[in-house]
């Protein structure tokens, strides 16, 4: 089954991020992969052997609000505008508690997590609201309701996405779109697996389960889900 429907990727060249590519590509849908690499989204566009009418790579920088509107410019010149968004860019930083942690680490982590989901989200969000349709998936963490220690600015910014994802739905519930976020424990990816070889993985949220999640909010009948906060924890 295919769809016009326009859906972008960000940080799609990650662990999760190939995954759930590879999951939506399998949906029928117009894909734009987006992350800072250029070869590695040439390399992942290949993997998904989709025809060149249903697929855009474009790198960008997601805190550079350039980039972004730069982004969001080739989408809506290639095809209309993005009506799905799935923002899994991010990245954790942690390892100091609070009176260690230094401005610069505070706000690059902050800008690695929240301040690009507010550059992306805001920018998708016009097309949406002109033909009254869209869905909006932002990646948050458990440690946005559970927040774990050395890890204050990640805490924060993680809710802050929380925050920003319920703003959304809120502010557009009556324009036809939904915003949830996901809000994964410890994910199954080989650097995780490297990080804590001594860990039970078996426990962990595996990137297929989040994938199909994300295909339910991607669709019709995912849109009667709107400002959710969905806790993917498997066992943790």
């Amino acid at each position: 089954m295919s769809t016009d429907r326009v859906v972008l990727i960000t940080g799609a060249t990650g662990a999760v991020g190939r995954i759930v590519s590879g999951i939506i590509a399998g949906g029928g849908y117009r894909i734009t992969l987006t992350s800072r690499s250029g070869d590695s989204l040439q390399k992942l566009a290949g993997s998904l052997k989709l025809p060149e009418d249903r697929l855009m790579v474009f790198p960008a920088d997601l805190n550079n609000n350039e980039d972004v509107q730069a982004l969001i410019k080739a989408v809506s010149e290639h095809w209309e505008g993005v009506d799905i968004l799935i923002n899994i860019a991010g990245g954790w930083k942690g390892g100091t508690r609070i009176a260690e942690l230094s401005e610069d680490e505070w706000s690059s982590t902050l800008d690695l997590n929240l301040r690009s989901a507010f550059l992306i989200n805001r920018a998708v969000l016009p097309h949406m609201v002109q033909q009254g349709w869209g869905r909006i998936i932002n990646f948050s963490s458990k440690a946005a309701e559970n927040p774990g220690p050395k890890q204050a600015a990640y805490n924060v910014a993680k809710a802050g996405v929380v925050a920003l994802t319920s703003s959304i739905a809120a502010e557009y519930r009556r324009s036809g779109i939904s915003a949830n976020t996901i809000l994964p424990s410890i994910i199954d990816t080989p650097n995780n697996r490297k990080q804590m070889p001594d860990a039970d993985f078996s426990r962990w949220v595996k990137p297929e389960e989040i994938g199909k999640m994300i295909l339910f909010l991607c669709s019709e009948e995912g849109g009667s889900l709107n400002g959710a906060s969905i806790p993917m924890y498997a066992r943790v």
